[in-house]
């Protein structure tokens, strides 16, 4: 059996990794514990934007430090990556959205969940980290 060897991914890729995708997971802790949660996003330079009803999500903002995972898996070739940014969380001010808008342009994330997603979130990565399925291996059999 193959297998394939782990890589580190350099932040400058993790960013542009990030940028290719248009789900990933907000994980934070709610009153349960750690969560990760899918939802749409965009990117606005190097922050990550996401548009909410409000609720736990939107509290999430509020924590002093949030993780937000993407990832890209190839089942029949058994490749692929995962992008992690750890930093802070906010809300953008209702009257800074229309510059918001500007900035993503048409890349603007849009839910598939139905209601109103007026809410919008901003994640300021500190750490990007990344790995990847890389070059392929024969397994030792045992």
């Amino acid at each position: 059996m193959t297998q394939r060897e782990l890589e580190e991914i350099s932040a400058e890729e993790c960013q542009a990794l990030l940028a290719t995708a248009r789900i990933g997971r907000l994980v934070y802790s709610d009153d349960l514990g750690p969560v990760a949660v899918p939802v749409n996003y965009a990117m606005a330079g190097v922050r990550i934007v996401i548009r909410v009803g409000g609720g736990t999500k939107r509290r999430a903002m509020e924590q002093p430090m949030l993780a937000f995972e993407v990832d890209y898996v190839d089942e029949v070739e058994r490749s692929g990556w995962s992008v992690i940014a750890r930093g802070t969380g906010q809300e953008v001010p209702p009257d800074q959205v229309p510059d918001l808008l500007r900035v993503l342009g048409r890349d603007f994330p849009a839910p598939w969940a139905s209601g109103v997603h007026n809410v919008w979130l901003m994640i300021t990565p500190q750490i990007l980290t990344g790995r990847r399925l890389g070059v392929q291996r024969i397994a030792p059999a045992y």
